[in-house]
């Protein structure tokens, strides 16, 4: 897994000094060309077209259907401003849609809702990308911001267009649920991911603990770090949205809120756990690194202790005094090696029987 990216001072300099409301882009420098796609459905229907001009948006709209409007592509504060034209969107809104460091909020205006939120998702190599998704809700339409292509919401486009389930059925405010439980949902498939890797690192600190163990270690502490940030303003977010019933949610639909409350409370509790697991593996790793320098501490100690009487019998013979009687014995030599052998045997042995080896 990528470690995630820790704010760009550079750009989040960019806003400093300019007046409240001013639509400035802050976030990874992008190039690409934004893309606007408009889902249009009701019971009885389902159109998807892509549209190139950024004028007029409101006019593809029906009255009698849901219009979910995707806009892959933040980056262009000329894009951004024509919402404010077009849906009538206040400049403070748009101003947090342009703003990637933005905290997970909800505000409430009077004619639609924001919910601006984190969606977090594996990529293929199993790397988490992250990137800021709003949410506006209106009282026929839906326009989610994001800050490039690619998202989480390709089972919501396959129920819309093969009418599977009752979004089909359902009115905009059931979108808007759809959306966020999609976004929270894989925080799930997130964690489950978090968690193998958990368990493979604790294996590899048990079994082999390396500086690249500690690395790991590290990045799931900061990754962990990024989800608590992302999903506690949530949870604060979505209960003060079931709290409030605003006008825009039936009544009806609000359990369905009140569902992913629940998932986003799991969640949290299941990020707090793995947040003390690694402190654990932390501590283990240390705790593993420190048994293997006493055990080679333990093998240099007894090795030592092998020779420090082999070398005084030696330093002894190697002495030049005349009258040393064993130097001018025929096998003098043969016996210094049988006493030493048999001394640094003697000492193996016990060793063993004391459990030092």
């Amino acid at each position: 897994m990528k470690r995630p990216k820790r704010i760009n001072k550079q750009q989040a300099a960019k806003k400093a000094g300019l007046p409240p409301g001013s639509i400035t882009y802050v976030g990874k420098e992008r190039t690409e060309k934004p893309t606007l796609e408009l889902t249009v459905f009701n019971q009885d229907f389902d159109a998807c077209i892509q549209m190139d001009s950024r004028k007029s948006i409101k006019t593809k709209f029906k009255t009698d259907a849901v219009n979910w409007l995707n806009v892959d592509g933040i980056h262009d504060s000329e894009l951004i401003n024509e919402f404010q034209h077009e849906f009538d969107l206040d400049h403070l809104l748009l101003e947090d849609v342009t703003n990637t460091n933005q905290r997970p909020k909800v505000e409430e205006y009077e004619d639609y809702l924001f919910l601006s939120l984190k969606m977090i998702f594996l990529k293929d190599d199993n790397r988490v990308e992250n990137e800021q998704v709003s949410l506006v809700l209106g009282p026929d339409y839906v326009i989610s911001f994001q800050e490039k292509t690619g998202d989480v919401f390709s089972q919501i486009r396959e129920r819309i267009h093969s009418v599977k389930g009752q979004i089909r059925t359902k009115k905009n405010d059931y979108l808007f649920y759809a959306l966020v439980d999609s976004i929270i949902d894989n925080y799930f498939i997130v964690i489950e991911q978090i968690g193998n890797d958990l368990e493979d690192l604790e294996d590899e600190i048990f079994s082999n603990p390396t500086q690249a163990s500690l690395e790991k270690i590290q990045e799931k502490k900061v990754l962990l770090l990024s989800l608590r940030r992302a999903i506690y303003p949530l949870r604060e977010s979505l209960n003060k949205l079931i709290r409030d019933k605003n006008p825009l949610i039936q009544d009806k639909n609000m359990k369905y809120f009140s569902d992913i409350y629940d998932h986003a409370i799991q969640i949290i509790d299941v990020i707090e756990s793995y947040r003390e697991v690694v402190n654990g593996l932390k501590d283990s790793y240390l705790s593993s690194l420190s048994f293997r320098m006493n055990q080679i501490m333990q093998v240099l100690t007894i090795t030592a202790s092998i020779f420090i009487p082999l070398t005084f019998i030696a330093g002894v013979y190697g002495m030049n005094f005349d009258h040393m009687p064993e130097l001018h014995l025929t096998y003098g030599y043969f016996y210094f090696w049988g006493l030493v052998i048999l001394m640094a045997i003697g000492l193996v042995i016990y060793f063993k029987r004391k459990k030092w080896l």
